[in-house]
């Protein structure tokens, strides 16, 4: 591994800033906007949306979703083949604030807004893979203590941008830029103004990494892994030992059971969200709130509880009964998660039936579930990031992290499926079967784990 300078705070490297502030910032800036992207696709012109309908909706983000989950691995291909992990990061952000720039410039232009989509897209195939890789390659297999620290960092940042995102992306659309009439009702809400905002910190980001990455990273990075490896004296098309090989096939079962649980998680931003809209009384203490602050409660959550969890699992390990398995938190998570639907549908249930708008659930079944939601989330994100890092042979870093991000091909399909059967389907059959089959699934996690647990020889790392 090169050498990167060690000090840097809490005894980390530099270049963990960096990568931080990178991924929360690009955070930020996608939850800003995710909040209300099914709204903006689905209200009308006059509203400040683009008019579609559910279903076409649901058909824009199923696709732009899932393709937008594989294009990462043809990036990371081209990253660890010609351009370096440092390049890929800046062409990531520079394309991306193009493409929320057609936004602001051309909206309700759907043909343009499919054009600014798409940068968008080709923008993603750079962009979390090597951010998440370069946190994996500051750190030896020595380190893996401190790898695992980095990642809750990481991830902690990437929730203190999904925090502040929605709220300041709310208050642009709902409040400061939004038409309202006389009695204070929303005539036309500001969407266009949150992409200019993520267009502009796109770009400043790209300018944060241009001016930081040769101080902070050096050289971690900044070459193809195919050169580096070469110049190594290690050949590129190193065969993989038995132990990679059963660590990956570790990983691919690990990967089927994430997808079950991001096409749940992600249905926050696209079916509950629609779910809040049309039947959650978002009315606190006469305040009315931008049911985008729903994710940005999430954020909290994961900032207050992250660094508790992490304090946990290090008493943990230092006491005698050790740490948990890793297969043992992914289970539990998946399984509290479920249990996030579940109060969701209680939460219908005191609708008597009613779900045509006249009548409102109370805010606190949204509340209480998107608690339970994040206890879940933090035992399965970080962890499942951590763990990928680990298992994935070093010349290999961004596709490695790339097959951890291609799950969302798969649940944004089914984010997108889901919303498009709402109206026929009923919000209550949905939130049973994304429950069941999360807590079905982490039940059947658990009954594997000692399997997992073997392919994966974790205690072997350090010794290698």
């Amino acid at each position: 591994m090169t050498e990167v300078e060690k000090k840097g705070f809490g005894g980390h490297p530099k270049g963990l800033l960096l990568a931080s502030v990178a991924t929360g910032m690009s955070s930020y800036l996608k939850y800003a906007i995710a909040g209300f992207t099914v709204l903006f696709y689905t209200l009308s012109v006059k509203q400040g949306g683009l008019g579609l309908d559910r279903e076409t909706a649901g058909m824009i983000i199923a696709v732009s979703g899932s393709v937008g989950s594989i294009i990462p691995l043809l990036g990371s291909v081209i990253t660890d083949r010609y351009l370096g992990i440092q390049k890929g990061m800046l062409l990531s952000f520079l394309l991306s604030g193009i493409g929320y720039l057609f936004y602001y410039l051309f909206a309700p232009n759907v043909t343009m807004i499919m054009v600014g989509l798409t940068i968008n897209i080709a923008a993603g195939a750079f962009m979390n893979n090597n951010i998440t890789a370069i946190v994996g390659m500051l750190y030896s297999n020595k380190d893996l203590t401190k790898k695992d620290a980095a990642y809750s960092i990481f991830y902690m940042a990437v929730n203190i941008g999904s925090m502040f995102g929605p709220i300041i992306g709310g208050l642009i659309s709902d409040k400061w830029m939004a038409v309202t009439a006389a009695d204070g009702t929303i005539v036309s809400y500001g969407y266009k103004y949150v992409y200019l905002m993520a267009a502009i910190g796109m770009f400043l980001t790209f300018l944060f990494i241009l001016f930081f990455s040769p101080k902070w990273l050096k050289e971690v990075g900044k070459y193809p892994q195919a050169k580096v490896s070469k110049e190594e004296g290690n050949s590129e098309k190193a065969k993989l030992t038995n132990t990679d090989k059963k660590r990956i096939i570790a990983m691919g079962i690990i990967f089927v059971f994430v997808v079950f649980y991001w096409s749940a998680y992600f249905q926050t931003q696209s079916t509950i969200t629609v779910f809040a809209y049309d039947l959650v009384d978002l009315h606190v203490f006469g305040f009315a709130i931008p049911v985008s602050w729903l994710i940005s409660f999430n954020g909290i959550l994961c900032i207050i509880f992250s660094p508790l969890l992490g304090m946990y699992w290090v008493k943990r390990a230092k006491s005698p009964k050790g740490d948990w398995k890793v297969s043992n938190k992914m289970a539990s998570g998946m399984i509290i998660t479920g249990i996030a639907f579940f109060i969701l549908l209680m939460g219908l249930r005191t609708l008597n039936g009613v779900v045509d708008g006249s009548a409102k659930m109370n805010i606190m079944f949204m509340l209480v579930s998107y608690f339970v939601l994040t206890i879940g989330e933090l035992l399965v994100s970080p962890v499942g990031m951590a763990l990928f890092s680990k298992l994935t042979p070093v010349r290999y870093s961004s596709l490695g992290m790339s097959a951890w991000y291609l799950c969302y091909f798969f649940s944004s399909i089914a984010s997108g499926k889901l919303l498009g059967v709402t109206g026929t389907w009923g919000y209550s059959k949905i939130l049973i079967l994304i429950g069941g089959v999360l807590v079905v699934s982490g039940i059947i996690m658990f009954f594997i784990t000692p399997t997992l647990e073997k392919l994966m020889s974790i205690q072997e790392l350090e010794e290698e």
